[in-house]
């Protein structure tokens, strides 16, 4: 991990510790929560709670008074502009074990090298429909649709339970529909209840120098590609 180092008074160095002793921590820790608060990431003890755990005050002015805008809307009903209201004197009296309240509204991002892969995988399963749907009625009997037909994610797996979301807002702003009405046979709502996400990968593992031969031509898969293609599934097949 990478280290930097900083001069700070004395003063601000027995503040430090002083909390440090308060909080039952570190210098070090006390210093990177200041830091990820900063930069806008959570506290280390709550990976879950996008709350950071202090904010600037032209931040908590600027946030204190859209709450206080959102507390005034018509279109919201008594409890929504409750919320807000009891946001907007959290923000102005600085409480900061309530920010969670304020900040409850937010999920962990996906980071981007996940989404990209999403992406992958929703393309390979965009191409190897297609070509199932190219192949005569005879060939199509020689493979089990549920193989090439994407299946969603776990919604208890951290890593895959964002992406079940993701895919479905993707589908509504009309992007890969054409996986939808397999992902409702094959899926309970997008919800796989075991993880996938390894399995994918050897997929792609499997197709993608596959799927680089079509690219100029732009021609489907053949029968034999698929198979190799769905041979990948496995744990254990070396993909």
């Amino acid at each position: 991990m990478p280290t930097i180092s900083l001069r700070i008074s004395e003063e601000a160095k027995e503040k430090i510790t002083s909390l440090a002793q308060e909080t039952g921590g570190t210098i070090s820790g006390v210093v990177l929560d200041a830091v990820n608060s900063a930069i806008g990431g959570a506290r280390a003890n709550f990976p879950e709670d996008m709350a950071p755990s202090s904010l600037s005050s032209a931040n908590r002015l600027i946030l204190r008074n859209q709450e206080l805008l959102l507390s005034m809307c018509p279109e919201l009903d008594e409890y929504e502009r409750a919320d807000h209201a009891c946001n907007a004197l959290v923000l102005e009296r600085g409480y900061t074990s309530e920010y969670s309240r304020v900040f409850a509204c937010l999920y962990s991002e996906v980071p981007y090298s996940l989404s990209d892969e999403l992406f992958g995988i929703l393309d390979m399963f965009r191409v190897l429909r297609a070509s199932y749907t190219a192949l005569s009625e005879e060939e199509k009997g020689q493979i089990e649709e549920r193989d090439i037909s994407f299946r969603g994610f776990d919604l208890n797996d951290n890593v895959e339970s964002p992406l079940v979301g993701y895919v479905k807002y993707l589908f509504e702003d009309d992007r890969y529909t054409e996986l939808m009405e397999p992902l409702g046979r094959f899926s309970d709502g997008g919800n796989s209840h075991h993880p996938n996400l390894n399995m994918y990968r050897r997929m792609r593992r499997c197709f993608e120098p596959i799927w680089r031969k079509h690219l100029l031509t732009v021609s489907m898969l053949s029968l034999e590609e698929i198979k190799k293609v769905i041979s990948a599934i496995p744990y254990n097949s070396g993909y």
